[in-house]
């Protein structure tokens, strides 16, 4: 696993190494700024119909997830996600709730950071390639609006 996982507490059962490296390659991603992440999103981490809420934003089916990286390095010159504690709804480990922390440099030189929660919902958990069918994240934006005025 990668930094964004490598403090996790997870259950003691029912997440799936599979699911385990999924989450890790996931915020991975969210944290490169390479052009091709949101074709990997689409492509290899999100089912074609899935549902995925970056920001204040919700993206649907592959062709949006495909896009919804375009401008998501406007206001950012680093991002940083770490994992830091998951939560199983079901013994199939398909429905998770997490609380992650997350670190943001901005164009403006200022830094925000903060906790956050989110969901995952994980569809062909048991397989060796499962893929998110949703993600949605609740956060504070309170600091980061504070922390971008005066741009």
């Amino acid at each position: 696993m990668g930094y964004n996982t490598e403090g996790t507490e997870w259950p003691a059962d029912n997440v799936t190494p599979s699911v385990k490296a999924l989450i890790d390659r996931f915020f991975n991603l969210l944290d490169n700024t390479g052009s091709d992440v949101g074709n990997i999103l689409a492509d290899e981490i999100f089912a074609k119909d899935a549902v995925a809420q970056f920001g204040m934003h919700t993206f649907e089916g592959s062709e949006q997830i495909r896009k919804s990286r375009d401008n998501a390095w406007t206001l950012f010159t680093a991002r940083q996600h770490r994992v830091l504690r998951v939560y199983t709804h079901d013994k199939e480990g398909t429905d998770l709730l997490f609380i992650g922390h997350v670190a943001m440099d901005l164009k403006n030189g200022k830094h925000v950071a903060g906790e956050f929660t989110g969901r995952f919902t994980i569809a062909d958990a048991s397989s060796p390639s499962p893929q998110l069918k949703s993600y949605a994240i609740w956060a504070d934006s309170g600091p980061l609006l504070k922390a971008l005025q005066g741009n």
